[in-house]
């Protein structure tokens, strides 16, 4: 639905954010495997884009890097996000909008840590995309991949990522795995390291649900 006043199209992205990050403060969540990330400087963070909800409250308080698309929604995302704190790019990682991933390779150079999530921008899900591996090859950056599991939440069924939106009360694990190293020099086998990718990420989603069960 399009909002035909300017004021509430100018302000609704970020009342919408900040009952997201009212919800997120309900959620009972534990954070496992964060501190890995503490040995490296900076870093970069794999997620699945259904997972952008759920992940949207955390990252923002570390000062991460995000890159957001040009377009209308995009426009929406880069407001809410630079509320939470996220440092914002515009543009898109994958394949013809060099731009993007330009300017995400410069700002980890410069020290910022950044997030992206790999099946974007538009999918199919659950494929890993190039942008997540050349950005690590360029910075030599290590990449973690987040993983998330949760007891309740509503699914936004009809987007193609089935986003979700954490309930009020549910429990929540985010689980960070190891890290993975792209090194420049590293053979240009793009497809097999994007199986790679997807390999952590399914074992990262796999730990966190794991956690989530044994969650008394």
């Amino acid at each position: 639905m399009k909002i035909q006043n300017p004021w509430l199209n100018e302000r609704w992205p970020i009342w919408a954010v900040k009952i997201i990050w009212l919800l997120s403060r309900l959620v009972r969540t534990r954070v496992v495997g964060f501190e890995r990330t503490k040995a490296y400087s900076p870093v970069t963070f794999a997620q699945w884009h259904g997972d952008d909800l759920a992940l949207l409250p955390h990252f923002g308080q570390l000062g991460t890097t995000v890159l957001v698309s040009h377009s209308r929604d995009g426009e929406y995302m880069a407001k809410a996000a630079s509320w939470l704190g996220y440092r914002v790019l515009r543009g898109s990682s994958t394949r013809g909008a060099v731009g993007g991933l330009v300017n995400l390779i410069r700002s980890v150079k410069q020290g910022y840590d950044a997030v992206l999530a790999v099946d974007g921008p538009q999918g199919p899900r659950f494929v890993c995309k190039p942008g997540i591996i050349r950005l690590a090859q360029k910075t030599g950056a290590p990449l973690f991949p987040v993983g998330v599991a949760v007891t309740d939440k509503f699914v936004f069924k009809k987007s193609w990522n089935q986003v979700f939106l954490p309930l009020p009360f549910a429990r929540q694990v985010v689980y960070f795995g190891p890290p993975i190293f792209f090194h420049s020099q590293m053979a240009a086998d793009m497809e097999a390291q994007c199986r790679r990718v997807e390999d952590a990420m399914f074992d990262a989603r796999f730990q966190a649900e794991e956690l989530l069960k044994s969650w008394k």
